[in-house]
């Protein structure tokens, strides 16, 4: 119903943020990661939202970017997880955090969230393991790491994709069978490699 609100920030309080506009406070939900990309109260700010409704109650949450926003509509499509239980997740986790540990399998990662059980940890893996962009989100960490670094030799992009498929939960063996059976040059980045990398791995 409502894709975004823009106004001034007026308050924030604990996870709750007030945008003001045309003389109105809405109240928002929000998680800590939003509240601490905001600005300065009194500044400008733009929410992507989602608009939840009870029985006696709606609920407008609001997210710094359309990535918090998409995971957190991801997060609530799992069984046992509301509202509240999303923003635990989001408020302990960024969207690259959720994403590494649903490849990897790492439910204490989610259980360390306020509110979340082991069993609702565990389930969260199960029902997102086919739906997050874990190739997307090696990629933005990657270049968000290489980001004014010279040039990566052959070698060092290979490194860096053993390490990425690790940390994805393969085996170092297997990621090294793989990575050996791909071409690489001077030329091939290491977003290219980790993708072919991974389409191999599919097949092994």
């Amino acid at each position: 119903m409502f894709a975004y609100i823009r106004g001034t920030l007026a308050d924030i309080d604990e996870n709750i943020v007030v945008v003001e506009n045309n003389g109105i406070g809405y109240s928002v939900s929000s998680s800590m990661n939003t509240i601490r990309m905001l600005p300065n109260i009194g500044s400008e700010v733009k929410l992507n939202t989602k608009l939840i409704p009870k029985e006696d109650s709606l609920t407008l949450y609001g997210f710094y970017d359309k990535e918090e926003l998409k995971m957190f509509e991801l997060l609530l499509s799992v069984s046992g997880i509301g509202p509240k239980g999303a923003l635990a997740i989001l408020s302990s986790m960024t969207v690259s955090d959720i994403q590494f540990a649903v490849a990897g399998g790492d439910a204490k990662a989610f259980a360390a969230a306020p509110g979340v059980g082991k069993k609702t940890a565990e389930r969260v893996i199960i029902d997102l393991k086919d739906k997050v962009d874990i190739i997307g989100a090696f990629e933005a960490k990657i270049t968000s790491d290489l980001s004014g670094a010279k040039p990566a030799t052959s070698n060092t992009v290979k490194e860096e994709v053993l390490e990425a498929l690790v940390a994805l939960g393969y085996s170092a063996s297997n990621a090294a069978r793989a990575l050996d059976k791909m071409t690489i040059t001077d030329s091939t980045t290491t977003e290219q490699l980790l993708s072919d990398t991974l389409k191999q791995m599919s097949f092994l």
